[in-house]
């Protein structure tokens, strides 16, 4: 990509990054900034072309700012791309885009705290640009993006080895300290001259007035009238647009409407030049004369974000906002010029209308103008009205299993309450844009997350941006909760009860149980911390995997198996076991034979006697080493749970299958048997009290390690 292949007259802007590569090497933030429609994401997608391309042109040359500049303490250039990382904050929370930068900075990390300790201890210098800044949150708000500059963005740019390049509005320039501001608003970012000749093209487009066409047929030669009136609206144009290109788009677009219904050329141009509020407004009014609902297809498509709702969903939206239905025809209008200004021809961010302007459009999120034109009062409802009808979409079932309409059969059952909504047989779209849609209206949200087969249903991924762009206290409460269900794996439902009584939800957890049979394991209650008085703790039973007298079972530093009887002077050395380093070793009963499990850095399983170290079960391999081990069942399906780091899984011993496995987001300190097919795990401050469903877990299909069981 040339100089000459940059945006219409930003050249000014290639030039100003480049010196800001040069002058800050390791550290700093460029800023672009600017009103909506003057392009800044279209600036920062340019910039990271023209960074690859100037390092493409340049063969062993590296960016004009790293050329210069070797990795510290070693006087080597560095190598690699200009941008570490490059993304947009569009339909992300704070946690979500920390996550995201990570997974392109190569680290693993889960909030934006994480991240920016891990940046900072990690020292090496990065590059990373973030675009769509507004677009931020489930559903765009200026909370959100305060938010993120507040909590991840300012705080990053902050450290000496993170270079950033954003862009915003004006307000948000302050938060960044040692920062380059570029605003396209201003007339050095933008060469006139560039921007004249972009609107005479659009103009061009401008169809001629029957006038213009009688003239030119009777001028042969000379200039056309006609061109030349032409002439004069894209000069209008572009005296009242500049800089903002997308702007010019909807002035001329106004234009051409007016054209098709018959309104003189240049009716709109006032002494003082062009009405850009009233432009925008008939936009607006021009749509609603065409359809009765068409300016509210309009809001509802950007109420749903910027991709809308989809195809199936956009019909539902529109009559919600609408108060009623609507026929295919009505609708397909609605949605055909609406898209007009859902979907301009380039890439541009939006527009916005004229210093003061109650209509500042914002691509792709038209509802800013439309909204604007509402009270607060009038968008909350309409926000809620929204809300209301896409879970009225929810298929639902009377209680008793009665009729939801009607009168009940006779003889059937009597419905009694409220009907039951059947969210799992919702569709998972209509569900994700209803949670998306209530976390933006207050107090509509944590109605929906009691029901567990809300969170079980919704996409994992929307649901935690959803959450953690939400200020409702249930919200709070679910984050750490939603956040050990990944990855999601066949037993959602049972993790979800655990998750739940270990962070204190006893009403989500008593929820699941009832809307879910059967699970393979259920959470019992939470143990006290060992720090705790001894009086409020329940009592412990015996482990019944444990012999009265076990042998002493011991690794060494080597990661030997050493198994003996006694202590001290008075140990007996029954049998060793030597090769590849073991993990963890544990003497238990299993189907009354004193056994010692036994696991190595491979993850190979092995069951030997206690007394002779003969193996008991064929050797199998777990899905990872395991670094804690306890006996869960014996015949004729023996069982095994297996621990390492926050996570325990179960492990069938006949293959090494895992038939189910959960996260705790502690590490595991301890699990032992308190009674028949119940474990106590401990995670240090606290513990958990599980129950195992045997006969649930036996008709699991476990997963099966690739090399399970190879060459034993």
């Amino acid at each position: 990509m040339t100089d000459s292949d940059f945006p219409f007259g930003r050249q000014a802007v290639a030039d100003a990054f480049r010196e800001f590569v040069k002058g800050a090497p390791d550290g700093g933030t460029f800023y672009v900034t600017g009103s909506p429609g003057s392009g800044r994401s279209t600036l920062l997608t340019w910039l990271f072309l023209l960074s690859q391309a100037d390092r493409d042109d340049s063969g062993t040359d590296r960016d004009e700012g790293q050329a210069d500049q070797g990795d510290e303490g070693t006087g080597e250039p560095r190598s690699g791309p200009l941008f570490h990382a490059a993304l947009g904050a569009r339909g992300r929370g704070v946690d979500d885009l920390a996550v995201a930068i990570g997974g392109q900075l190569g680290y693993e990390t889960a909030t934006a705290a994480e991240l920016l300790s891990v940046i900072a201890m990690d020292k090496r210098p990065v590059c990373v640009a973030v675009g769509d800044l507004d677009e931020a949150g489930a559903v765009p708000d200026e909370r959100h993006t305060a938010r993120l500059i507040e909590s991840l963005l300012a705080p990053m740019a902050r450290l000496p080895n993170v270079r950033l390049v954003t862009e915003g509005t004006q307000k948000w320039a302050h938060h960044f300290e040692d920062c380059v501001v570029v605003d396209v608003d201003t007339a050095e970012w933008t060469d006139r001259t560039a921007f004249d000749r972009y609107v005479a093209a659009l103009c061009a487009f401008v169809p001629e007035t029957e006038t213009e066409t009688e003239t030119d047929q009777e001028t042969e030669t000379g200039p056309e009238p006609g061109g030349a009136q032409r002439d004069v609206f894209a000069q209008t144009v572009a005296q009242a647009a500049y800089p903002n290109f997308l702007l010019a788009q909807l002035l001329v677009l106004d234009q051409v409407s007016a054209e098709a219904e018959a309104e003189p050329l240049g009716v709109d141009v006032l002494p003082g030049g062009i009405d850009v509020e009233g432009a925008v407004a008939r936009h607006v009014d021009r749509l609603r004369a065409e359809s009765p609902v068409v300016a509210d297809a309009l809001y509802a498509l950007a109420l749903a974000g910027p991709a809308g709702l989809g195809g199936r969903l956009w019909r539902l939206a529109t009559a919600a906002v609408a108060g009623r239905r609507i026929d295919a025809r009505e609708f397909a209008t609605a949605v055909e010029l609406s898209w007009v200004l859902l979907q301009p021809d380039h890439d541009g961010p939006g527009g916005s209308g004229a210093s003061g302007s109650h209509f500042a459009l914002r691509h792709p999120a038209i509802a800013t103008a439309l909204l604007a034109r509402r009270s607060p009062q009038a968008e909350l409802q309409t926000r809620r009205t929204l809300v209301h009808s896409l879970a009225a979409q929810v298929p639902v079932e009377a209680v008793g299993g009665g009729p939801v309409d009607g009168e009940p059969a006779e003889g059937g059952p009597v419905v009694e309450g409220p009907p039951r909504p059947l969210w799992q047989r919702s569709d998972p779209v209509l569900l994700s844009e209803l949670l998306r849609h209530a976390s933006a209206v207050p107090k509509a949200l944590g109605p929906l997350l009691v029901f567990p087969e809300v969170l079980l249903s919704a996409d994992l991924e929307e649901l935690r941006t959803v959450l953690d762009c939400s200020d409702e206290p249930a919200a709070a409460a679910l984050r750490p909760v939603v956040a050990l269900l990944h990855p999601v794996s066949r037993e959602q439902p049972a993790r979800l009860q655990v998750a739940a009584v270990q962070h204190g939800l006893n009403d989500l957890a008593a929820a699941v149980e009832s809307a879910y049979e059967r699970l393979p394991f259920r959470a019992l209650r939470l143990l006290p911390g060992r720090g705790e008085a001894e009086g409020a703790a329940a009592p412990v039973s015996p482990d019944p995997s444990v012999v009265p007298a076990p042998p002493e079972v011991a690794l060494t530093e080597t990661g030997g198996v050493e198994v003996g009887q006694g202590h001290g002077d008075a140990r007996t050395l029954r049998w060793t076991l030597h090769g590849t380093p073991c993990t963890a070793a544990r003497a238990e009963l299993l189907d009354g034979v004193t056994v010692v499990a036994v696991a190595d850095r491979e993850g190979l399983l092995q069951v030997r006697s206690a007394d002779d170290g003969r193996l008991v079960h064929p050797i199998v391999r777990a899905d990872e080493p395991p670094e804690l081990l306890c006996a869960l069942a014996g015949a004729p399906d023996p069982l095994s749970v297996c621990a390492a780091a926050d996570r325990l899984w179960v492990v069938r011993l006949a293959d090494g299958s895992t038939l189910a496995e959960l996260r705790f987001g502690s590490n595991i300190a301890a699990v032992r048997r308190a009674a028949e097919h119940e474990l106590d795990v401990d995670l240090g401050g606290f513990g958990i009290r599980l129950s195992f469903d045997l006969a649930v877990l036996r008709t699991l299909a476990g997963a099966t390690p690739t090399t399970s069981g190879a060459g034993y």
